[in-house]
């Protein structure tokens, strides 16, 4: 008899270990394809710098520069350039010419935090006083 409940005990741990693993592993999961959902941007490589914007992946000559920075993409890179929209249209930019900022928010401010070092709270990029 007391074999039989120690039998139960051990299946019933064995349930609950193997429910709990799926569902940890479900919500990880879940949790990294909503992090890749985040948007990724391209800006200019130095500030006040500009970024071309190409008709088409592989493209020798730009069509125009992009008018505002930093800009979101639209999807994935395709032979080294990245799709872009600038005015409802679909434009691409040259990964190797711009700087690729992803999964973040880019901080709008009049100022700039300045320089910061490892140390610094919150240290970022993208940070306003």
């Amino acid at each position: 008899m007391m074999r039989r409940i120690h039998d139960a005990r051990q299946q019933i741990r064995h349930a609950l270990l193997a429910t709990t693993a799926v569902a940890v592993f479900t919500l990880t999961t879940n949790g990294f394809a909503a992090a890749d959902d985040a948007k990724s941007f391209v800006d200019a490589q130095k500030p006040g710098g500009t970024v071309k914007l190409y008709s088409a992946p592989g493209e020798k000559e730009g069509v125009m520069d992009a008018p505002t920075l930093p800009l979101a993409v639209e999807g994935p890179s395709e032979r080294g350039f990245y799709p872009v929209k600038v005015d409802g249209k679909p434009y691409w930019v040259d990964g190797m010419s711009v700087k690729v900022v992803r999964k973040a928010q880019i901080a709008r401010c009049s100022e700039s935090a300045g320089v910061q070092s490892a140390a610094t709270l919150g240290a970022a990029t993208n940070r306003c006083h």
